[in-house]
């Protein structure tokens, strides 16, 4: 018999709590409906199959337990960037932020965004100006790999990749992870080489401004010579598959005895 999966539910202090309402509909996997008609998208998420018009089972999955945890007349909670100019809207208008459900006579608060990693539907995804929340949520998803749930199970084809076939990912969304083996300040930029031929391999680049951002993570790019890391991004043909690291959070330092 299968364990319960056990959906966490962090402290919400580094967001705002900006909305309380009901639910009329879920719209699709990542997008709810509140009866005063705001449009809600959880935040910081990313359904790899989500924009493939057929045979898209994250997509179905993720509306499915949308709709079975969000029943029409669902009172929920809005928690959003603490910054209120930018990050609490995307570009079609729609609320960005978490959804946690009210707690009830008969159960418990549920963290939707958290649901839908903890259940492997999902993987995190960052964006410049909605940072919160990563290590509740980089947590959620690492339990889903390590139980091989949803996207992580075997034979996938959203797993993490090895930096050696990080070309497979070429113009998708994608985790990779290998050995630095050598790194090079260029231009003020910082490369994170994967291999012994900088032309062909695998390379994340790191700008003056994001180096910087790592800094204060502690997190010294030309320091990694050695390190294992996992990086997430949309790698790019540029003398062999490149990412641009696009926030800090996207880098993380990985143990070597972990896969």
């Amino acid at each position: 018999m299968d364990e319960p999966i056990i959906i966490p539910m962090p402290e919400f202090n580094t967001l705002k709590h900006t909305k309380s309402g009901r639910v009329d509909k879920v719209i699709d996997g990542l997008t709810v409906l509140l009866k005063d008609k705001t449009i809600i998208r959880l935040a910081s998420l990313d359904i790899p199959d989500f924009h493939i018009q057929r045979d898209a089972p994250y997509s179905e999955n993720a509306l499915n337990l949308l709709q079975d945890t969000l029943p029409t007349g669902t009172e929920i909670l809005l928690y959003q960037t603490r910054k209120a100019k930018k990050g609490r809207e995307n570009r079609m208008g729609h609320a960005l932020g978490h959804i946690v459900t009210k707690k009830t006579e008969k159960s418990a608060p549920v963290w939707i965004n958290g649901a839908l990693l903890t259940h492997g539907i999902a993987r995190v995804i960052l964006t410049p100006n909605a940072l919160e929340m990563f290590n509740a949520m980089i947590t959620a998803e690492n339990g889903a790999r390590e139980n091989k749930r949803g996207m992580w199970r075997e034979g996938s084809d959203y797993l993490v990749l090895n930096s050696d076939s990080s070309a497979q990912a070429l113009g998708r969304f994608a985790l990779i992870e290998g050995r630095v083996e050598k790194t090079a300040s260029i231009r003020n930029n910082v490369y994170l080489n994967f291999g012994k031929d900088w032309k062909t391999d695998f390379t994340i680049m790191i700008t003056p401004a994001m180096r910087k951002k790592l800094a204060q993570k502690n997190i010294h790019p030309l320091s990694l010579g050695g390190k294992t890391v996992r990086v997430r991004g949309w790698p790019r043909e540029y003398n062999g598959p490149l990412i641009e690291l696009d926030v800090p959070e996207h880098l993380e330092l990985i143990p070597t005895a972990s896969k």
